[in-house]
């Protein structure tokens, strides 16, 4: 990572949403060399901006339920309730003075969901943004190269070819 942003607290890499600017960062895009680099791009990037994708895949689901108001506003609660208990707070829920396991709360938001797509027979739109947002997974992730790739690549400084004409090999 860049000295520019910082890495996140410990247990805590995947859950922490990236700006935006680093994410659309097109200077970052390249085309790899192999196969193994793409493999190897796909999983970084997958780790470090999984909460953005989340949010990509989001957005794409409540933008085809444009034509059903009804459905995008009971989905735009239950998706803010999922963010507000599971993700906003720090602090353990209380209700008439118990404190609600987190366990809990994920289930109820879970059965609330569920309902939810019951209700309103949404369920191919479901579908059809879960393969849009891995289309925009995969075409990212393979085609935006990590900062920090020369360092942790598996493959240290072979990678770096493109840098000098006759490459910049690993010494023996």
């Amino acid at each position: 990572m860049s000295a520019a942003h910082p890495p996140p607290p410990e247990g805590t890499t995947s859950a922490v949403l990236r700006p935006w600017p680093l994410f659309l960062n097109f200077s970052a895009l390249s085309l790899p060399i192999s196969f193994s680099e793409s493999t190897y791009r796909l999983s970084h990037n997958l780790r470090f901006f999984l909460p953005n994708y989340v949010v990509l895949t989001l957005i794409v689901f409540l933008l085809t339920l444009i034509t059903r108001p009804l459905s995008l506003i009971l989905f735009i609660c239950i998706f803010s309730a999922w963010v507000y208990l599971i993700f906003w707070r720090d602090e353990q829920l209380t209700v008439f003075n118990y404190d609600v396991d987190q366990k809990i709360i994920g289930g109820f938001l879970v059965v609330v969901t569920l309902v939810g797509l019951l209700w309103t027979g949404v369920w191919f739109r479901v579908f059809m943004a879960l393969v849009a947002g891995a289309l925009i997974l995969v075409f990212h992730g393979v085609l935006r190269a990590p900062e920090d790739s020369m360092e942790d690549s598996p493959y240290g400084s072979l990678l770096n070819v493109v840098d000098s004409p006759r490459g910049d090999y690993a010494s023996v």
